[in-house]
């Protein structure tokens, strides 16, 4: 075998190892993490709305408590909040698109609200809104359920 044949061998050798990793990596569906949204852009039209949201919800952002496990999420409220109605959450797992929800849910008597969804193990943020007095707030969190 001489350098000439060498060195074509080692190039097919190369090239059979990247199309190996191509296609293992477009079939696996372990690999396969959409970091995105859906209707990306209808969401951005209401940026105005939740913005003003957002900045309503400071005043209650560290008031209201977050507690997650894997099965599910619980939300402790603030006395001045207790006469609440409904409740929006949405939970956005960056990872897995298929694991987002959002629900509703009510206070009970001791102003808890209980999201009584399997959390799967990582990273999760959540955005809670609700409504009080005609004010819209949107309080969000980050939370790393174990």
């Amino acid at each position: 075998m001489n350098w000439g044949k060498s060195i074509v061998l080692a190039m097919v050798l190369f090239i059979g190892f990247i199309m190996f990793m191509v296609i293992q990596m477009t079939t696996t569906d372990e690999y396969d993490h959409d970091l995105v949204v859906e209707e990306y852009y209808k969401k951005e039209l209401t940026l105005n709305d939740k913005l003003e949201q957002i900045e309503n919800g400071k005043v209650y952002e560290d008031q209201i408590d977050f507690l997650g496990t894997s099965s599910g999420l619980l939300l402790q409220f603030p006395e001045s909040l207790s006469a609440l109605e409904s409740i929006s959450v949405e939970a956005y797992r960056p990872s897995d698109k298929d694991l987002d929800f959002t629900t509703k849910v009510n206070l009970n008597a001791d102003r808890e609200a209980l999201v009584n969804k399997n959390l799967a193990k990582g990273i999760w943020k959540f955005s809670v809104s609700f409504s009080s007095e005609n004010k819209s707030y949107l309080i969000s969190k980050t939370l790393n359920i174990q």
